[in-house]
């Protein structure tokens, strides 16, 4: 239930140079829920069945809550000479779902512009600089987690101690629990030539979050708990820019036009400050198994960032003679030398910790950096490898009219963004017995070949660890969609009593230009931000044919 009371006042002020607008609302959400459940199995049967019987009962429950939050909130609108304008807001937020402590949340917020071009030295220009205003803002907005009761100590039942009902404590009391911030600065700018029939429109920000809520937490078992349902654990920063364009006719002649826009963007998020215990939960140890990547977050490094190995090729020879074989599975130094054993004999290369269980390169297997030159390939020889955040991401458009014909066309693209192609990975590791791509047919397999295909390795061998191997430039530039259209003119159709009748076709995802090897490049954000391709079903190519009519 919302209920909202609002009040708005708009004083009559004398002079018509000034106006001014005041709102004010307070809000009010309250909500319950219950519910009981029972679920039965073997139903239904020629037999009569008790469903609290054992073995048919699979279990019955029941749960109730409620939640409350309110909010006052205060806004203001001041302009002067129509070409000054400010704007004032002001929200207090509470809410059940934080302790009394910080129950309440402020978050300010102001903006101004000023129309540059109303001014009287800027009237010289008007005739090819129509638009010219500055718009900076700043302000404070909060997020709150997604559970009720957090800040309670809650216990359920738990079967019995000795002779007696037993109860057991199932949450840990998050009093000190606090308000998401995010405090952002906007500087913007319109610029319009000719009447405006250019028009820009740019805009610069930052937001620093601060107290970020983080889900699902570990903590230590001898906690009672495996897990804290949601913290508050460090700041994050986002910076980027936004320019948006578009035309009004920018070509036009007597039954001919065209229209043009286009938008592009930059967004780069900074990891600030996290707890070492947030930094030790989430970055665990490597699990030095094939097919998968390091996942870590890194104070200075942005979310979405991948971190694996350096693929190098493929090792040519069995033997271990560097002299003879440049390519021969070896460890070297920083310089380039050969570790040689006690006797002066080369040592090979390894993976894992250690020598006594770890695994022994052979001629044939995957070669990864050794970053740090100890002679063994480990977790310290993992490294950053690029990030599924694009540098420019965007799109453009047009629309030609000649008479009663129209054409408009559209196009998104992404830029300078890595994606982990785990369906590559998986159609040419050789390790089980799937199904595996043809580009295994040029894998290696004798002394001497050169390959960047490691050889077949049933269940064995580490030929697929995660690595740049299987990272891609995600770039890619997209036909969104292509629309045909149709007017008949209005003076044929006064006689069917019609105001207009119009036919289109309209073809979506036509094509799409991109060095991805996937189906797809247009692939989302997962665990960490990373985007990993599973192979989904691709976007699909479809054709819509339509009349409009109105009467």
């Amino acid at each position: 239930m919302l209920a909202e009371n609002s009040l708005n006042w708009q004083p009559k002020i004398f002079n018509p140079d000034h106006f001014l607008q005041v709102q004010g609302s307070f809000q009010i959400i309250t909500g319950n829920s219950a519910s009981q459940g029972m679920g039965v199995t073997n139903l239904p049967t020629g037999d009569i069945v008790d469903a609290s019987a054992y073995g048919y009962s699979t279990g019955i429950s029941s749960s109730r809550y409620a939640y409350r939050s309110n909010a006052l909130t205060f806004r203001g609108h001041y302009t002067y000479l129509n070409k000054y304008i400010l704007g004032v807001t002001f929200r207090r937020d509470g809410s059940t779902k934080f302790g009394e402590k910080y129950k309440y949340g402020n978050f300010p917020g102001i903006s101004a512009k000023w129309i540059i071009t109303d001014e009287s030295f800027m009237q010289p220009t008007k005739k090819w600089l129509s638009t010219l205003s500055i718009r900076p803002s700043w302000g404070i907005t909060g997020n709150q987690p997604s559970a009720e009761y957090l800040h309670f100590s809650r216990y359920s039942p738990y079967g019995s101690y000795i002779d007696m009902p037993a109860t057991r404590p199932t949450t840990l009391r998050l009093a000190d629990l606090r308000w998401e911030k995010s405090t952002s600065f906007n500087f913007g700018f319109d610029l319009g030539f000719l009447n405006d029939r250019f028009v820009f429109d740019l805009n610069l920000y930052n937001k620093h979050t601060e107290d970020l809520l983080f889900k699902d937490l570990q903590v230590p078992s001898s906690s009672g708990f495996s897990s804290v349902p949601v913290q508050n654990v460090g700041t994050m920063d986002n910076n980027g820019w936004e320019l948006y364009f578009y035309t009004n006719r920018a070509i036009k002649a007597k039954d001919f036009t065209i229209d043009f826009n286009f938008n592009l963007s930059n967004y780069i998020n900074t990891i600030g400050e996290l707890r070492d215990d947030i930094l030790a939960n989430y970055n665990a140890d490597y699990d030095y198994t094939n097919g998968t990547y390091l996942s870590r977050l890194q104070e200075g490094n942005s979310f979405g960032s991948i971190y694996g190995f350096k693929y190098k090729g493929v090792y040519q020879y069995n033997d271990y003679i560097p002299e003879v074989q440049e390519n021969a599975p070896v460890a070297r130094d920083e310089n380039g030398y050969v570790f040689t054993d006690e006797e002066g004999n080369p040592l090979p290369m390894y993976f894992a910790y250690g020598r006594s269980n770890a695994y022994q390169f052979r001629g044939g297997d995957a070669i990864y950096e050794d970053i740090n030159k100890d002679g063994n390939i480990d977790e310290l020889d993992i490294v950053y490898l690029g990030n599924s955040n694009p540098k420019v991401n965007g799109g453009f458009g047009s629309t030609i009219r000649y008479k009663n014909f129209s054409l408009t066309a559209f196009f998104n693209f992404r830029y300078g963004n890595k994606i982990v192609n785990m369906a590559r990975m998986n159609a040419e590791n050789m390790y089980y017995l799937n199904n595996q791509s043809v580009s295994v047919n040029w894998r290696w397999r004798k002394d001497g070949d050169v390959t960047e295909m490691p050889r077949a390795l049933y269940n064995y061998g580490y030929n697929w660890l995660g690595s740049d191997r299987y990272v891609e430039d995600g770039s890619f530039l997209r036909m969104k969609y292509l629309t045909f259209n149709y007017t008949i003119p209005k003076a044929k159709l006064d006689k069917l009593r019609l105001q207009q009748v119009s036919f289109y076709c309209t073809i979506n995802n036509l094509w799409v230009l991109s060095k991805y090897t996937g189906v797809d490049p247009e692939v989302g954000y997962g665990s960490f931000g990373v985007s990993v391709d599973n192979s989904p079903t691709p976007r699909s190519k479809d054709a819509t044919l339509g009349i409009s009519v109105t009467f």
